[in-house]
């Protein structure tokens, strides 16, 4: 997969994450959320959106029926108690595998 991140969430999320490069909008309801979520999946040059746990409604109702555009990741809000998982742990459950499993099966192959 190869494309940009961006993030969707409250203004400490996007710009923390503007800090390493991210891009991404900066929400304030439902509403906000879903049409940054809807325009950042259309994006050709978007591969993976972060998504805000605040905001997780907007996604986790069309999530099973959706098909097409960047993958979608829930990650914590600075201060919310979401933390359980890693960013990787939640994109390893999201893919159904393991990447590290899925690097050494690649290297294994002749």
């Amino acid at each position: 997969m190869r494309g940009r991140c961006y993030v969707v969430g409250p203004a400490d999320t996007v710009e923390g994450l503007a800090l390493v490069g991210i891009d991404g909008a900066v929400v304030r309801d439902g509403a906000e959320a879903r049409a940054a979520l809807d325009a950042a999946r259309a994006r050709a040059d978007v591969a993976l959106v972060l998504l805000s746990e605040r905001w997780r409604d907007v996604w986790s109702d069309r999530r099973e029926t959706d098909e097409g555009g960047a993958l979608v990741v829930e990650i914590p809000d600075p201060g919310g108690g979401g933390a359980d998982a890693t960013l990787l742990e939640r994109v390893e459950a999201l893919l159904g595998f393991g990447l590290e499993e899925a690097a050494d099966r690649t290297e294994a192959t002749p």
